[in-house]
């Protein structure tokens, strides 16, 4: 892959970029019963605007592909944001994409489907947020996006599918926040992700759960760091038919630092601290609990 991209500033708070990508794919399997050779190229170039007027933001783009296997595609997107004093921030934004199905997707032996085709996609997202002080602010966001051919992995089949048309709707919600030293955040999320007609019409899209959340807590003392995390996950399908279901789970992770100085960093850490058993994918157990330990150093010119 390569990428070429040019920033002008038109004047205080307004830039345009432009630039153009390049990737080729390519693979090779030589399988006894099923073997491949193929090779695609994809260019694409955009151009995005970013500008301020007192206390409104906006940004746009547009972007086109053309890739070797699937044609020509155009994309873009326009984001909005308004200032309405110093603790309210709303903001929309409204985007368009494509996707072009990986090599795996189509011809991975066995697992592959060559006939699926590339996703598209249009979105819708709204915003508020609120920061009444530096010691704590939240934010929600509401979304909705609406993708053709949804490529989607059927456990039942052992392959992926085109979904005719998938709608994904929901809310994230955010509050974070300094008390007393202590650096905190929590996160809830909540999906609704349905497929609409053809044969999967009315399931749940795989492998995407209800709610979601998580919860961060560090705490910083002289040199030493420390915290803890907790994510969960509801439950879920891992098939189109949504015969296979997946339980929920939640897991637990822990860290400590030492930073004697700007330059080193010493971190140890362990995840899935309680060694929960769960999966996001049938069969395919999550590793158990991990321990980790880093070693890092930053140059003074950094």
């Amino acid at each position: 892959s390569a990428g070429l991209q040019l920033d002008w500033d038109l004047a205080a708070q307004h830039a345009i970029s432009a630039g153009l990508d390049w990737q080729r794919d390519a693979a090779d399997v030589a399988d006894a019963f099923s073997p491949f050779a193929a090779e695609r190229d994809n260019r694409a170039g955009f151009v995005q605007y970013r500008g301020q007027w007192n206390r409104q933001t906006l940004q746009a783009a547009v972007r086109h592909d053309d890739n070797a296997q699937f044609g020509g595609h155009g994309t873009g997107h326009v984001a909005w944001g308004l200032q309405l004093n110093d603790a309210w921030r709303v903001n929309a934004r409204y985007g368009t994409a494509f996707k072009a199905p990986s090599f795996n997707d189509l011809y991975f032996p066995f697992f592959g489907n060559p006939d699926l085709q590339p996703e598209t996609a249009r979105s819708v997202e709204l915003g508020l947020r609120h920061a009444p002080g530096s010691q704590w602010h939240w934010q929600a966001q509401l979304y909705r996006t609406r993708i053709d051919d949804l490529i989607a992995f059927d456990a039942a089949s052992g392959k992926p599918a085109n979904l005719d048309e998938a709608q994904i709707q929901g809310a994230e919600f955010t509050v974070q926040g300094d008390i007393s030293g202590w650096q905190w955040s929590t996160q809830l999320g909540y999906t609704h992700a349905l497929s609409v007609g053809g044969f999967a019409d009315g399931a749940w899209l795989p492998r995407r759960a209800r709610w979601s959340g998580r919860i961060d807590l560090d705490r910083r003392h002289g040199d030493w760091s420390w915290g803890i995390s907790a994510v969960g996950q509801g439950r879920r399908y891992d098939d189109v038919a949504n015969t296979l279901p997946l339980g929920g789970y939640g897991t637990l992770d822990a860290r400590v630092a030492w930073q004697p100085s700007a330059q080193w960093q010493l971190q140890a850490g362990v995840r899935n601290l309680l060694d929960k058993t769960y999966e996001t994918a049938s069969f395919y157990r999550q590793p158990g609990r991990e321990w980790l330990l880093q070693l890092r150093y930053r140059s003074a010119d950094d």
